[in-house]
């Protein structure tokens, strides 16, 4: 009896401590969801595209949604601080470039990657506020559900689903840059776009034979 006893008190205290390490673990998970949930956010978006390039084709037709869809429609930047960023002098050239693609283009032109690059940085981390990001995360929650029915919606809005999630997750800027987040990029080139500015005329060329001497 006693045997039997020693051996029910054993193991109420193994299920005991495998609760409590089970308790632990979910603590611990918690405090590093930011970097699981990531990984699975990955996984999750190779899973329903296959591969970078299916994925790319879905942000293409995204695009396209946000300039038709009323929801999307109005995720925007506040366009007036989008171009208090710019020098509408020096930067007309890049900014040209963006008025004047075709209304596809789901991304900026690689002929100014390293400019552009530079400006997603700077402005980026000042409008992907908490609230924008959150507010964008229900936008597209809403629509996952009503988009169903229709595939290539479905699968496009699931993208942009997946961006926010990845963005929403990630333990610190390193690790999802906010100028590699593609939906970023569509909000900001919409609301370029969509606000355009008077730019200044080019500068004349410069001649390219030197002036000559006085007689």
């Amino acid at each position: 009896m006693a045997k039997k006893t020693a051996k029910s008190l054993a193991q109420h205290r193994l299920k005991q401590s495998l609760k409590k390490r089970a308790r632990d673990k979910v603590r611990h998970k918690a405090k590093s969801t930011s970097v699981v949930t990531e990984n699975a956010i990955q996984h999750q978006i190779l899973h329903e595209f296959g591969n970078a390039q299916n994925f790319m084709r879905n942000i293409l037709h995204l695009s396209r949604l946000m300039r038709e869809d009323a929801d999307l429609k109005a995720l925007r930047f506040d366009a007036d601080k989008v171009y208090s960023y710019f020098d509408l002098t020096q930067d007309r050239a890049a900014l040209a470039d963006v008025y004047a693609q075709a209304e596809e283009t789901a991304a900026f032109s690689e002929e100014y990657e390293e400019f552009w690059r530079g400006k997603k940085r700077l402005i980026l981390k000042d409008l992907v506020t908490k609230e924008f990001a959150e507010h964008c995360g229900k936008v597209f929650k809403k629509l996952v559900v009503t988009k169903k029915g229709f595939k290539k919606d479905f699968r496009a809005v699931l993208a942009g689903n997946l961006l926010v999630q990845s963005h929403s997750v990630a333990l610190s800027p390193s690790e999802a840059p906010l100028e590699d987040n593609n939906l970023w990029e569509l909000v900001l080139l919409a609301t370029i776009k969509e606000n355009q500015r008077p730019l200044p005329e080019p500068a004349p060329a410069e001649s390219a034979t030197e002036p000559l001497p006085p007689a």
